[in-house]
């Protein structure tokens, strides 16, 4: 399956470095997209390519974020380990829509992912950002009415996220690992019958790198309009069918490493793609979902 076109190129869309962003949406009703870089406190918004705008300069480490129906970004607020709504048009902070499970904090949240009732899925790795405050690294659920629930365990370090177009499977890769594990989606938000979906492919000389990266350090996840898979890796966006079979791999610039991908743009033809300091696109010839 093809899905780009044959010669389009990555494009580099900052001249200055970030220090390390993350967590891409795209908002269709402002045309903008939204990033986050955790290192920097700050959320930037894009509504031209090359053209940042700083909506938040004091982010507690936002990572990941979504969209809520109301167009606020709900955002996993790495410092005090809490997934919060947040409004980018005045840059405030409505609401803190859980701050933990079981009275504790969450370790660090790092990817969320909205579903169509209105509640949240959301992983909690630790990468030693602050105290360890869970018994383990889990995925959530936060449900409309502010409950959280404990729904996913099987991942070492769980990381990217997304839905199937359906809403029946949730994906959940593991920077841990080179798995990518499929859920059942039931009622309420539980998951069940934990499968692996996929093995992503991890670097073939891991001789000089972090332990982070041996297993392919996996991290943002996204689905395509035919419910194809792609998952942000050292080794650039590696893309899987429904079945699980790798299609190809998306290959990065030299030096640069995908953290986080969103499609977006007209028809949401276009792939953004987080890499450390760099921010990128790519036009698609499958839109995203």
């Amino acid at each position: 399956m093809c899905i780009i076109k044959k010669g389009v190129k990555m494009k580099k869309l900052n001249q200055n470095p970030f220090h390390f962003v993350e967590g891409p949406v795209w908002c269709k009703m402002r045309k903008t997209l939204f990033f986050s870089d955790p290192l920097a406190q700050t959320i930037f918004a894009m509504k031209s390519e090359g053209s940042f705008t700083t909506i938040c300069c004091n982010s507690g480490s936002v990572n990941g974020m979504c969209l809520n129906d109301e167009g606020n970004l709900v955002v996993c607020k790495t410092e005090t380990g809490s997934v919060e709504e947040f409004n980018p048009d005045t840059g405030k902070t409505l609401r803190v829509i859980s701050s933990g499970y079981n009275s504790r904090p969450f370790n660090a949240t790092n990817d969320i992912v909205r579903d169509r009732a209105g509640g949240f899925y959301v992983t909690d790795p630790f990468f030693a950002f602050g105290p360890r405050t869970q018994d383990i690294e889990a995925t959530y659920y936060v449900t409309p009415a502010g409950q959280t629930k404990r729904v996913a365990v099987e991942s070492i370090k769980p990381n990217g996220l997304a839905l199937s177009n359906d809403g029946r499977t949730l994906y959940i890769d593991d920077t841990s690992s080179t798995k990518v594990w499929s859920y059942k989606v039931e009622n309420g938000g539980m998951l069940s019958n934990p499968e692996v979906f996929c093995h992503i492919q991890p670097p073939q000389d891991i001789s000089n790198l972090p332990t982070v990266q041996h297993f392919g350090e996996a991290d943002g996840l996204k689905v395509d309009s035919k419910g194809n898979v792609y998952v942000a890796t050292f080794n650039g966006i590696q893309v899987f069918d429904t079945c699980g079979s790798q299609l190809c791999t998306i290959p990065m610039p030299a030096d640069e490493t995908a953290a986080n991908i969103a499609f977006g743009g007209e028809g949401l033809t276009t792939l953004y793609i987080t890499a450390r300091t760099s921010l990128y696109s790519v036009s698609m010839l499958i839109p995203g979902a």
